[in-house]
């Protein structure tokens, strides 16, 4: 089983907190996005930000994988137990099909979709301070992207 750097792909750190990857994220899909890049590989590399960001934002699905990725680090050969290629395989699987879906959808509305998710909707019940600090950052974020 080929097992891929993501913190490479994403040009970052693996010590990277979630808001570092989720900038290097939005950062790196805005140039392999339909609406900005036509060329052939740009698909291939889209899915492959998405899968990064699919198993780099979610703290379980991150331990596992660091664990694997410092097993294949040492040279040695790696010995990945059944259940955790199984599980990496549905990761991934789970990563291409919200790949596609974010493949389908205008650069635009994905970037606004990822700016609430990233403020959190319970930002929207707990009062507006919050919401318009986080709403700042996010916003801030997308900009330095176009």
């Amino acid at each position: 089983m080929e097992l891929i750097n993501y913190y490479e792909l994403l040009n970052v750190e693996s010590s990277a907190d979630l808001d570092t990857i989720k900038k290097a994220f939005r950062r790196e899909i805005a140039l392999y996005h339909p609406d900005k890049n036509t060329s052939e590989g740009a698909k291939v590399q889209f899915d492959l930000l998405v899968e990064a960001f699919e198993m780099l934002s979610d703290s379980e699905k991150r331990k596992a994988y660091d664990e694997m990725l410092s097993t294949s680090a040492t040279n040695k050969p790696v010995r990945i137990e059944p259940k955790q290629q199984e599980q990496y395989t549905e990761w991934k699987k789970e990563a291409k099909k919200k790949s596609e879906i974010y493949w389908l959808s205008d650069l635009s509305d994905l970037l606004v979709l990822d700016l609430f998710l990233d403020v959190g909707l319970s930002s929207l019940f707990s009062g507006t301070d919050n919401l318009l600090d986080g709403l700042g950052d996010s916003l801030g974020d997308i900009f330095d992207i176009f």
